[in-house]
C-alpha cells in the first residue's frame, strides 16, 4: 500500500530510465538513467506499464521538429502512457495513490515524457483506467481517439451520411472509423496497401476501402455516393491532395486537416470552396486537450465505450523498453496494422 507518509511529505532521490535522443537517427537513441526532479505540488509520479510510439516521434528522432517544437541536443520522448501512481505532490488528493491511470496530455515530451519506466505527470490530466482495460490498450487510446474526436463532436454527421477517412489504417484513422460508425455514418477509407485494406475490411466490417495508389479517388467516391459526395473529410495528408478532396466533398461539407504528410504547401480551387460552401479547418489534438470541459466530456465518452468494448485499439506488436531501437525500426517499416507498444 502506498502511503502519504512515504510519498507525499519528503524529498527523496528517485532515479528513472528514460528514452532520450542524442542525435539524429534511431541509432542515436539511448536509455539514460536520470534523476527525476522533485514533484511540484500538483504533480504525481507514475510507474509506466505501457507506452505508445508514434510516427511524429520517429520524425523528431530523424531531425524533423514537431509543430511548435525545437530540436534539442538531448531530448526525451513520448506523451502516451499508462501505469500506476506511486507518488503525489502536496496538493494532490490521496485517492490517486496506487490507481491505474492514463495521463491525457499535456502534449509536451520535454517536460512530461512518457517513454521510460517512471515519469512525472500533472494530476489534473489523470484518467482512471476502466477495470476491464489493460495498460497496453489504455496507452493506445487517448491520442488516436481524441485526435479523431471531431468526427463525432463537430461533423454534424447523421445516419447514412458518408465520411471520407484518409489513411484509415492508421491508429487515428481506425479511431475515426469507430467514431463515425457510432453516429451511423458510412465510412469510406483510403489506404495504399492491399494487405492492410483486406485486414481493415475484416477488422472494422467496412464496405468501402479505396486503394489510393491504384484507384482514382474522385471516380470511386462518385460511384459509392452516386454522385452526391461526402459530408465530412478527415485527412492527415494535406498538400496537393486537397484538390481532390474539394471535388469529392458534398455541398456544405466539412474538411478537417490534421496533418501535412503530403507537404505544407498546396494549390486548390477557391471557387470550389466558395461555390460548395465548404468549411476547411486545420486541427490538432492540442485544441481539445487544452480545453478542460471538452477534454473531460470526450474522455468520459471514450472511456465508457472502451469499457463496453465498442472502441478497441489494435495493437500490432509489443516490445520491452530494452528493445526500443527495434521498435522504432519496425515503426519505420510501416508494414503493420495498428500500434506499437513499449513495456518497461
Amino acid at each position: 500500500m502506498v502511503s502519504k507518509k512515504d510519498y507525499k511529505s519528503k524529498r527523496e532521490t528517485f532515479m528513472a530510465t528514460l528514452v532520450r535522443v542524442h542525435g539524429q537517427g534511431i541509432d542515436q537513441l539511448q536509455l539514460d538513467e536520470v534523476e527525476l526532479r522533485e514533484l511540484a505540488s500538483n504533480e504525481v509520479r507514475m510507474t509506466v506499464k505501457a507506452s505508445r510510439i508514434t510516427g511524429d516521434q520517429l520524425n523528431y528522432i530523424k531531425g524533423l521538429p514537431l509543430p511548435g517544437e525545437a530540436i534539442h541536443e538531448i531530448s526525451s520522448l513520448g506523451y502516451e502512457a499508462a501505469g500506476i501512481v506511486t507518488a503525489i505532490g502536496k496538493s494532490v488528493d490521496e485517492k490517486w495513490l496506487g490507481k491505474r491511470v492514463m495521463p491525457v496530455g499535456p502534449y509536451d515530451f520535454e517536460r512530461y515524457p512518457s517513454l521510460g519506466d517512471d515519469i512525472i505527470v500533472p494530476a489534473s490530466r489523470l484518467v482512471e483506467i476502466p477495470d476491464n482495460i489493460d495498460f497496453a490498450a489504455a496507452a493506445s487510446t487517448w491520442v488516436p481517439y481524441l485526435t479523431a474526436y471531431p468526427v463525432y463532436s463537430q461533423s454534424n454527421l447523421k445516419s447514412g451520411d458518408y465520411v471520407l477517412i484518409i489513411a484509415g489504417t492508421s491508429a487515428v484513422g481506425q479511431a475515426a472509423i469507430d467514431l463515425a460508425c457510432e453516429l451511423g455514418a458510412i465510412p469510406i477509407v483510403t489506404t495504399r496497401s492491399r494487405r492492410k485494406a483486406a485486414q481493415l475490411r475484416q477488422l472494422k466490417q467496412l464496405n468501402h476501402v479505396i486503394i489510393s495508389n491504384e484507384e482514382d479517388l474522385v471516380t470511386r467516391i462518385s460511384e459509392i455516393t452516386v454522385g452526391k459526395g461526402v459530408q465530412f473529410i478527415f485527412d492527415p495528408i494535406g498538400g496537393n491532395a486537397l484538390t481532390d478532396l474539394l471535388q469529392v466533398a458534398s455541398v456544405g461539407a466539412k474538411i478537417y486537416e490534421y496533418g501535412i504528410l503530403g507537404g505544407s504547401e498546396c494549390q486548390f480551387s477557391a471557387g470550389l470552396l466558395l461555390g460548395k460552401g465548404l468549411m476547411l479547418k486545420g486541427w490538432t489534438v492540442s485544441e481539445l486537450v487544452e480545453d478542460d470541459l471538452a477534454r473531460s466530456q470526450a474522455v468520459t465518452h471514450i472511456c465508457e465505450k472502451l469499457a463496453l468494448g465498442d472502441f478497441n485499439a489494435t495493437i500490432a506488436k509489443t516490445y520491452p523498453l530494452s528493445q526500443i531501437w527495434e521498435a522504432y525500426r519496425k515503426l519505420e517499416k510501416n508494414d503493420f496494422l495498428g500500434t506499437i507498444i513499449i513495456e518497461p
